[in-house]
């Protein structure tokens, strides 16, 4: 039986939606929010491996110059050989076909990314959220230790009330 799942998250929290994923044991994409603001997850047997999003702030590029792996040149290159790629090359692979990063400094800026998205989508309070069951052939699945990033979530909430 297909797992039919949407609805606001005004009226269930992510936490329970995210939830009930892992209890049926999904697989497929999650996706929360619309237009500029949409952000997905893709789940195998009830367990994250990976997201995406169309925020700006959430893009790989980004993340890697505000932690200090690229400078905003490196970017900037990057980005025109994407788009001269007509984007079938990914940004990553640029970054370290161009010596920009190492494999490890990419895997590592790929889970820091992922890891950021799960975080704001546990901060959501209200937005649609709808599951499918498929998943793109293209994601890379990341092992993500979702108690500690729970804890990580739930210690910045406390933080947000004092």
């Amino acid at each position: 039986m297909a797992l039919s799942l949407s609805g606001n998250l005004i009226e269930t929290p992510f936490s329970d939606v995210i939830a009930v994923l892992r209890q049926q044991k999904a697989t497929g994409t999650l996706t929360c929010g619309t237009g500029k603001d949409e952000k997905s997850l893709y789940v195998k047997n009830g367990h994250i491996i990976f997201a995406t999003s169309k925020d700006e702030r959430d893009r790989l590029g980004e993340i890697m110059v505000k932690i200090g792996k690229i400078t905003r040149g490196q970017l900037d290159r990057a980005l025109k050989l994407h788009q001269n790629s007509a984007g079938l090359k990914k940004i990553g692979a640029i970054f370290v076909e161009n010596g920009f990063v190492s494999a490890k400094d990419l895997f590592n800026g790929l889970k820091m990314q992922v890891r950021g998205i799960i975080h704001s989508l546990f901060l959501l309070s209200e937005g649609p959220y709808h599951f499918e069951e498929r998943m793109p052939e293209d994601v890379i699945p990341l092992q993500i230790n979702m108690e500690e990033l729970l804890r990580e979530v739930i210690e910045q909430m406390k933080q947000g009330l004092q």
